[in-house]
């Protein structure tokens, strides 16, 4: 019904602790609610400025502009979407089919991932209406970061949140402020430079209008039928929502490159590894590796991202090495030729940011991302 501001200031948050952890801040882990003002502490504070006096007062650097207990955000953030519903004919979602079916006590039931007919496209007006003395930069370095590489709000994983912010400018001198940025990258909470990043390009071909029809799981789902010919449910046939998403620019590839790394690649990682990476719905574990749907840039050029945050500490005992082997194997034409089928389509990754976890500079990262580009 409209874009709900909870679910994007959830978002942000998630991305600012990340930040700053990354640059040698503090901040706590707001599923433990660690954090809580004590304003006798802070008014018999003798620091000599402010963020110092609210960390002796109970609140890291994300509480103090995120609040916490007994401490309001610093900020109001109204978003207003002039956008349109992406399915504008259909109310009812659909299913992008991974090709498995799952046998339950009311019958078989093909997996897959769903596109929600209530999701939007469109332009967004973003408010950030400060609501006391308040610097709002880390929130604009954050929305510029997403933008450019990654997604905002819920359900990036299956594709969605891509955003082109317009209107913004970030300035990084504003993240130097936490303190000892090359502090070792033992965290297993979120930190920005266990984030990696990556862009791909691709161009339709000339001679092929249908060209979208065959990328797998858009293929069985316009036709409303797996390859064995077999339509369990929820699977049916999405014909007219497919041609009004690639009329609109935007086609859902998200499941066929996850489907396609979980299942097709040798990744070499034992079941619980590969719950935490890839995610794990009836342990409520969200997926580390998140994808894109794809977009038109111009013309008949497409784009789509990878991005995700692979910690240096926990499940994985050999992180750095993991995302060696993601890159190649999304350098490799083998992954390409299942999820575009006819072969004719291999995308170009334009860009590839990650950190080895030896590699604790995150200033040095951020500006890697965001230096001197609009």
């Amino acid at each position: 019904d409209r874009l709900h501001e909870t679910g994007l200031i959830g978002s942000l948050r998630w991305w600012y602790e990340a930040l700053v952890r990354g640059m040698g801040g503090s901040a706590c882990d707001p599923t433990e609610g660690k954090c809580a003002f004590e304003e006798e502490r802070y008014r018999k504070s003798k620091a000599n400025n402010e963020r110092q006096r609210l960390r002796e007062a109970g609140l890291c650097d994300v509480c103090q502009l995120f609040g916490a207990t007994g401490w309001g955000r610093k900020f109001r953030l109204r978003a207003t979407s002039e956008g349109q519903k992406l399915l504008q004919q259909n109310e009812t979602q659909f299913l992008i089919p991974s090709g498995r079916i799952h046998q339950t006590r009311g019958g078989s039931r093909a997996g897959g991932w769903f596109v929600f007919s209530e999701s939007r496209m469109g332009e967004v007006t973003f408010e950030l209406i400060p609501l006391r003395d308040v610097d709002l930069q880390p929130v604009h370095i954050v929305l510029t970061l997403i933008s450019r590489y990654a997604s905002l709000g819920p359900k990036g994983a299956s594709g969605y949140g891509v955003i082109e912010a317009k209107n913004l400018e970030a300035d990084l001198s504003g993240v130097n402020v936490f303190g000892d940025n090359a502090t070792e990258r033992n965290n297993a909470l979120p930190d920005f430079r266990d984030l990696f990043f990556a862009k791909f390009q691709f161009k339709e071909p000339a001679d092929a209008p249908n060209w979208w029809q065959s990328i797998s799981g858009i293929r069985e789902a316009f036709d409303g039928k797996l390859n064995n010919n077999s339509s369990p449910r929820p699977l049916r046939k999405a014909l007219a929502e497919l041609i009004q998403m690639h009329e609109q620019g935007i086609l859902p590839v998200a499941p066929a490159i996850r489907n396609w790394l979980r299942y097709k690649w040798n990744h070499g990682l034992n079941h619980s590894q590969e719950q935490f990476v890839f995610g794990d719905a009836r342990s409520a574990i969200g997926s580390k590796i998140l994808v894109s749907y794809a977009y038109r840039t111009e013309g008949k050029r497409w784009e789509f991202r990878v991005w995700g945050w692979l910690p240096c500490k926990g499940q994985l005992s050999n992180r750095d090495s993991f995302l060696n082997s993601l890159k190649e194997v999304l350098g490799n034409d083998a992954i390409w030729k299942f999820v575009f089928v006819q072969g004719e389509i291999i995308p170009k990754m334009k860009e590839w940011h990650a950190r080895d976890c030896s590699q604790n500079d995150g200033g040095n990262y951020l500006e890697e991302l965001l230096g001197g580009a609009p």
